[in-house]
């Protein structure tokens, strides 16, 4: 093997396990296979000349963990410089705050001020003669003359020496609660203002006819027209405004599941009745 083969093998090799390649050598030749040359059959590896290279990366690996180290150290050192420079100026700092600013007053948290309810009803007013009727609205819709509850109505009246067709007034429109349904004063339609809505419409109708007696039905007109929700007995009178007096009776639906209140609504009847018969 000549001179110039031999160097450019030993170079090819050395440049293979540079570049971490492992270099593999023919030790007989191959079937099937181009033949091998002589000086590759021959070779004899040279642990050698792995050494620089490997001396040379265990060296550069070495300069970089000793430049980790001492960077890590001086970045210590500064870090502790910093902290020893600000205990400084706190301790400084804390008498000259503590002379200048007065001590802070302890200031108690406001509890949140719970979320007034908006009721939902709807409610009629009819007149028959003397007597102004307020009455439950179950599906928020007026009373049609073939309605369970319309009959049984014109029974009571009938019942009371009244009319026993009752007329429709604010022209058949319910009072309907809430009145916004958006805008800035939507959320302020509590009970307080259901309440003084319902009163002034009730007394307004009063003061258009005579009236003798209100006639409250179902428990949203006894809540509404009374003047607070303590006066909530059934067939119990309560006092309006001027003369005019409330009679807080069921509603005509609860008057159709349970029979036993139409006779306590009779019952009641007969001691308020000479009230609108007299003025009438």
């Amino acid at each position: 093997m000549s001179v110039d083969v031999h160097a450019q093998e030993v170079r090819r090799q050395a440049m293979l396990q540079v570049m971490q390649l492992d270099v593999w050598l023919p030790r007989q030749n191959l079937p099937f296979a181009a033949a091998s040359r002589d000086y590759l059959l021959d070779w004899a590896c040279e642990p050698a000349q792995r050494e620089p290279v490997e001396q040379e990366q265990i060296s550069r690996q070495n300069d970089a963990e000793v430049g980790v180290a001492r960077g890590q150290q001086a970045q210590n050192q500064l870090q502790q410089i910093r902290q020893s420079l600000s205990a400084g100026q706190a301790a400084t700092a804390a008498p000259v705050a503590a002379e200048t600013q007065p001590p802070a007053e302890a200031v108690t948290p406001e509890a949140p001020t719970p979320a007034q309810e908006i009721p939902r009803f709807a409610l009629q007013i009819m007149r028959s003669a003397s007597c102004l009727l307020l009455l439950d609205l179950p599906v928020a819709e007026p009373l049609q003359s073939r309605d369970p509850e319309y009959l049984l109505l014109k029974d009571i009246l009938r019942a009371a020496k009244l009319p026993h067709e009752p007329s429709l007034l604010r022209n058949v429109e319910p009072i309907r609660w809430p009145v916004l349904s958006a805008g800035n004063l939507a959320h302020r339609q509590d009970s307080q203002a259901a309440r003084a809505y319902v009163r002034e419409l009730l007394s307004m109708e009063c003061a258009q006819q005579p009236t003798s007696m209100i006639w409250l039905l179902g428990e949203n007109a006894v809540r509404f027209a009374n003047v607070s929700d303590e006066f909530a007995d059934d067939f119990g009178i309560t006092a309006f405004e001027h003369e005019w007096q409330l009679w807080s009776l069921p509603s005509l639906e609860q008057l159709l599941q349970y029979p036993t209140l139409k006779r306590q609504l009779w019952q009641s009847m007969q001691l308020r009745m000479p009230r609108w018969l007299n003025n009438d």
